[in-house]
């Protein structure tokens, strides 16, 4: 198990420092580093204030991977099945690498203490979800009462679901997978282990993507012949989506690493995007010369405060800095879109966040200032909330979609994501 506590500090000390989503390896392992790191930074808010209980003054910036350590053993001892004395000697071993004699000594007096205190600190798990980084993020656009729901509903659920989307027939997939349907296209599987080892998985008969990241195609209605633009299209759920209701796609992204993934995607799926570009998005739409698309997709590049159900990992490092950085870049290709979309077409803008910078004013803004769009609010019927009522309660005044993570908790909960539908006119 040590090279395992290893490769877990190496992967929180490596996404924290780069501020990355956490990506899990294959390996025999990856259960244990899965359920290690997830409950970590679930837990963080909490453990941080046990740890707090322990240390006489805050750890010097250059012990910050002994302050990671001390918060894996901590949400090893209070929260996993494993031996204490072999969790404790383990990371203490680790200490001893990572800094000098004090600091691993520190270690193995601290992890000692909450070995003996373990029924007791246990009481103080679940009183937390979000840091207070995190929630100076929050409070900026959610009262405390709405905080407060989607911390309740964070901290009683377990880890989120595997959702799929299902090419056809989703409620012969939910028997099949053992899963449940619950609306459109969209199934979830509460226990699924690797998504590779499903059956379908081979045959192309579906793909991961969360219900509420679906939403943006499906709001767009019946595409069956349109040509659809997908900007920001990697890894390509939505792509797939489009193919799937008949459009004929160009896919841009501006990573190609991520472009190649898009790629083996479509292809496990048999799907073929009729364009795959590898192009910064204000270029290609500045310099687009071709025929006008009849629909454009855009999930733009945003802060993803939305997604900490699934990557709880960016409560620790996502700040308000961050939004105001993705919000002007969102600015900045909203203000080119005109230029590739055709007279009466649709423009379906979204974003996995929570900010409404980056959603209801970032839409608001754009419409003061491009008069030649118009926003066409979303109905239930259109996001498939007759199948799945409690949807409804996600469109705002507005018509907009804001879904939230304490929203359908039957399910397992939704991730946070902004939907808004609007159509050019001269």
């Amino acid at each position: 198990m040590s090279e395992s506590r290893q490769t877990a500090l190496k992967i929180l000390a490596s996404a924290l420092k780069e501020k990355s989503l956490i990506r899990i390896p294959t390996r025999e392992d990856s259960a244990y580093l899965n359920m290690l790191l997830l409950s970590c930074l679930r837990q963080w808010a909490d453990t941080d204030s046990i740890l707090k209980q322990f240390l006489s003054k805050k750890l010097p910036p250059k012990a910050y991977n002994i302050e990671l350590i001390l918060h894996l053993a901590i949400t090893e001892i209070l929260s996993l099945n494993t031996p204490d004395y072999a969790t404790i000697n383990e990371w203490v071993d680790i200490a001893k690498k990572e800094s000098n004699k004090v600091l691993a000594g520190l270690t193995n007096a601290i992890l000692h203490k909450i070995s003996q205190d373990k029924n007791n600190l246990q009481t103080q798990l679940g009183q937390h979800y979000f840091t207070p980084n995190y929630l100076s993020i929050l409070k900026q656009d959610y009262s405390a009462k709405e905080i407060t729901q989607m911390e309740q509903a964070l901290i009683k659920s377990t880890e989120p679901p595997l959702c799929l989307s299902v090419k056809e027939n989703p409620q012969l997939w939910a028997q099949k997978l053992g899963g449940e349907f619950i609306a459109n296209d969209s199934i979830i599987i509460r226990k699924s282990g690797s998504p590779s080892k499903l059956e379908g998985y081979k045959e192309g008969a579906w793909w991961v993507q969360d219900f509420a990241a679906s939403l943006a195609v499906t709001a767009l209605g019946d595409i069956k012949g349109q040509r659809v633009l997908d900007l920001c299209a990697a890894p390509g759920g939505k792509t797939a989506q489009l193919i799937n209701k008949g459009a004929k796609v160009t896919a841009l992204d501006i990573s190609k690493d991520r472009l190649e993934t898009l790629k083996e995607n479509l292809h496990r799926l048999h799907f073929e995007a009729e364009n795959i570009v590898c192009a910064d998005a204000i270029d290609y739409l500045q310099n687009y010369q071709g025929k006008k698309f009849d629909s454009i997709v855009i999930d733009a590049p945003c802060s993803a405060t939305g997604i900490f159900r699934r990557h709880p990992e960016i409560l620790l490092y996502k700040t308000q800095e961050d939004i105001k950085k993705q919000a002007n870049l969102q600015k900045q290709i909203l203000a080119q879109i005109a230029n590739a979309l055709k007279t009466g077409g649709t423009l379906v803008y979204c974003v996995c966040s929570l900010s409404k910078a980056e959603g209801v004013a970032q839409i608001r803004n754009f419409l003061n200032h491009h008069h030649q769009f118009k926003l066409q609010p979303l109905t239930v019927s259109e996001i498939g909330a007759l199948q799945c009522p409690e949807l409804a309660s996600a469109i705002n005044k507005e018509g907009c979609l804001q879904t939230l993570s304490s929203m359908l908790p039957s399910y397992g909960g939704i991730d946070s994501f902004f939907i808004a539908k609007l159509q050019k006119v001269e």
